[in-house]
């Protein structure tokens, strides 16, 4: 996918709806963009996702899920592969927990 304007919707433990704009490349990269977002700036009122939670990514007019452990996953393997710069800044962002 190339790098577009995504939304990115989490539902907290009352049911309500969260949503974050980020300028993403991939659906995990949306949805890690999102994590990056509400751990680094609580104080938006941001549920911090778990591996449980299920991140609802619309890009383009199309709905993609992505279920927080495959998010970690996805993180890791990454953290792995990329090299150099874009590799150091990608290890800044966090990790589910």
């Amino acid at each position: 996918m190339p790098t577009r304007w995504c939304t990115v919707t989490v539902t907290d433990a009352q049911g309500r709806r969260h949503s974050v704009d980020v300028l993403a490349s991939s659906t995990f990269d949306a949805a890690h963009l999102y994590l990056t977002h509400a751990t680094g700036h609580p104080d938006t009122g941001l549920p911090i996702p778990g591996r449980k939670t299920l991140f609802e990514v619309v890009a383009g007019g199309k709905v993609h899920w992505v279920i927080g452990e495959a998010l970690r996953q996805w993180i890791v393997s990454r953290r792995e592969t990329l090299k150099g710069p874009k590799g150091m800044l990608f290890s800044q962002r966090p990790v589910i927990d």
